[in-house]
């Protein structure tokens, strides 16, 4: 009797091992948390080969949308993930919103004809094609009609050019203004943006077009800005 329990305890620990080896099999570690989990948790990508768990691909796109980043990059590498895969990992509607408003903006910024109103507190984007012998823009947003020059993209000036407009809008911003807060328009889009004094850095990234441009100069960033 002996032998045949030993025989049998034998086969009992025998058993048990090959299940742990199978689970050990099966199991994938995240490069993000570093935790072992099953290969079903790490969602494959349209974009590359690399796997990363779900809970942390879902915090990673949460800080970068929240961060108003719209090319967003593979958390290992510099490939760029498929909106599919962004909207089939991230369950935030209000987030997934948010990404497809920055999506939609990225791309009519880059349409030449595209301007953005210029009122405060409004996004519109006006398409005007053929729109330059009659420059005078009208914002289509319920409740805003405000209206703009399709040259310069600032408020309409009546009896003025655009370099008169722009002088006379530049003093009254060096008179008017808080020496704290600076607003600059983004040299590719127009898009105002705001920078607080405060000695940060100088390299700035328009979330509507996502031009990186410098502060001071306020000139694209390319890869020989800082040499000239």
């Amino acid at each position: 009797t002996g032998s045949v329990g030993g025989g049998s305890t034998g086969v009992l620990s025998l058993s048990s091992c090959s299940q742990e080896q199978l689970l050990d099999e099966h199991l994938e570690e995240c490069p993000l948390c570093l935790l072992s989990q099953p290969r079903c948790h790490f969602p494959r990508l349209a974009s590359c080969s690399h796997r990363t768990c779900s809970d942390c691909l879902r915090q990673y796109l949460r800080i970068e949308i929240s961060e108003s980043r719209v090319g967003i990059a593979c958390p290992q590498c510099p490939e760029t993930l498929a909106p599919t895969d962004i909207r089939a990992i991230l369950d935030d509607r209000a987030l997934l919103e948010r990404f497809e408003e920055f999506q939609l903006r990225r791309f009519l910024a880059a349409d030449p004809n595209t301007r953005w109103c210029p009122a405060p507190d409004c996004s519109y984007a006006v398409i005007a094609y053929g729109c330059a012998e009659c420059p005078k823009l009208s914002c289509g947003r319920d409740g805003c009609g405000t209206e703009f020059c399709y040259h310069c993209r600032q408020l309409w000036h009546p009896n003025q050019t655009c370099d008169q407009a722009r002088r006379q809008r530049a003093r009254h911003t060096s008179t008017g203004n808080d020496s704290s807060t600076l607003i600059k328009p983004c040299p590719r889009c127009g898009a105002y943006i705001m920078k607080t004094n405060d000695g940060s850095c100088n390299r700035m990234n328009c979330t509507v077009c996502a031009c990186q441009f410098c502060w001071l100069c306020m000139q694209e960033i390319t890869d020989v800005h800082y040499l000239r």
